[in-house]
């Protein structure tokens, strides 16, 4: 077997230096989203490839157009990712307390405490801080759910559009919930959102009921149904284009 190297033009770091270079990128990564936590965060104007720009302080958007190589970075961004995926907040507070506490477990580490030992002890800290949430927590009210609401949008367009949205959220999702033994449970997939083009946000409005993006097929018919029954049709209800098999013979060039 030949001893050539199959990785070419590589460098290899292991030990403490590689534990630095690590914690070095992860604070880099924070230090690029730091001044948009937030309600009084700084708005960050990124550009792309093509010269698009696009102004924002939420730390997920500045994240996911970061072009980031380092592997530690990137399983940041990706920590973020699943932390708005789930909550829908809390994005830049992940990225920011992930390197907190890497910087944290580096100085442990500079005082020859093992990693191991490290990392037990920040899973030992995070089933103390499980229950201490549990005994801070309130039972939810309107105005709660509302301030919430308003929280997760900040940072992604007017005042004013905010509070709109954000009731709005709360309403539908006081329409669809449910109580069941382990709490009030809402089903998000119960609620549709239909983008339509034109007009203005302020336009939003909920619909509880049931909403058909159709066009009808005469200007006299209603846009609006009260209540009535329900038809189940099992097929199409669009409008059907009109088919026409035609042949004509021409059998001499005078008929043209």
């Amino acid at each position: 077997m030949s001893d050539a190297p199959i990785l070419r033009d590589t460098e290899r770091t292991t030990g403490r230096s590689a534990l630095q270079n690590n914690i070095q990128a992860a604070m880099a990564l924070a230090g690029a989203v730091r001044s948009t936590l937030g309600p009084r965060g700084l708005d960050k104007l990124l550009i792309d490839d093509d010269g698009r720009t696009l102004v924002t302080n939420d730390g997920v958007t500045v994240l996911q157009s970061a072009k980031v190589e380092h592997p530690v970075a990137r399983m940041m961004i990706n920590a973020s990712s699943v932390q708005d995926k789930i909550a829908r907040d809390g994005t830049t507070s992940t990225v920011l307390m992930s390197a907190e506490m890497l910087q944290n477990a580096w100085h442990l580490v500079t005082q020859d405490v093992h990693p191991a030992i490290i990392a037990r002890g920040f899973r030992m800290a995070e089933t103390y801080a499980h229950e201490v949430l549990l005994e801070l927590t309130i039972d939810s009210e309107h105005k709660h759910r509302l301030l919430a609401a308003q929280t997760s949008l900040a940072g992604k367009g007017h005042h004013s559009m905010q509070i709109l949205l954000a009731q709005l959220a709360v309403e539908a999702a006081e329409a669809i919930q449910v109580e069941m033994a382990n709490g009030i449970v809402a089903d998000p997939t119960r609620v549709k959102i239909l983008p339509q083009s034109g007009g203005s946000i302020s336009d939003t409005r909920l619909v509880t009921g049931l909403v058909l993006a159709k066009n009808r097929i005469h200007e006299d018919m209603p846009r609006v149904a009260g209540a009535g029954k329900i038809l189940l049709i099992d097929g199409g209800i669009e409008r059907r284009s009109m088919k026409s098999d035609m042949s004509i013979n021409v059998t001499s060039p005078g008929v043209l």
